[in-house]
């Protein structure tokens, strides 16, 4: 039996067991999105250690990391930057050099305050910032809400 022949007899077997391979290959990177955005994952890096524990005791703790620190805007652009985060947090990670009190820069600023609005949408329309101030930039008064201001504390509980 040549190969022709072996693929025109089993055609229907081979379909349905690429089809399998290929659903479980979708659910298996399907869950391991899920699993490498939880915040159990995210602390288990000794660099992470203390973002994890001030988390942990914040208002936000039921969140994962990834709602505050990944774009939402399109699931393509949430690939790519989780993709990039990861790879940047890894080499870091490696080469043990992130600061003690790791940072954000612009770029993620921005993020995580779309983020704030994108859950908080509802609560904007009755908030008024001071003169020249911005509904854009949550940071800037609430930037200890979710990791707090020490190593002592995990943020603040809001009313």
């Amino acid at each position: 039996m040549n190969v022709k022949e072996l693929l025109k007899s089993n055609a229907l077997k081979f379909l349905a067991g690429g089809f399998i391979i290929g659903a479980v290959f979708v659910g298996f990177a399907n869950l391991m999105l899920h699993v490498s955005g939880t915040k159990t994952f995210c602390g288990t890096c000794h660099s992470m250690k203390h973002e994890a524990r001030t988390f942990a005791a914040s208002s936000h703790r039921e969140l994962d990391c990834v709602e505050c620190h990944l774009p939402h805007d399109n699931f393509p652009h949430y690939l790519i930057e989780k993709g990039r985060t990861g790879m940047v947090d890894m080499y870091h990670e490696m080469m043990r050099d992130y600061p003690e009190r790791i940072k954000l820069d612009k770029d993620s600023r921005k993020m995580v305050s779309e983020n704030c609005l994108r859950c908080h949408e509802s609560t904007m329309s009755y908030v008024e910032t001071a003169p020249g101030g911005s509904q854009n930039d949550c940071l800037k008064c609430h930037s200890r809400i979710a990791h707090g201001s020490n190593h002592l504390e995990g943020g603040i509980e809001i009313d």
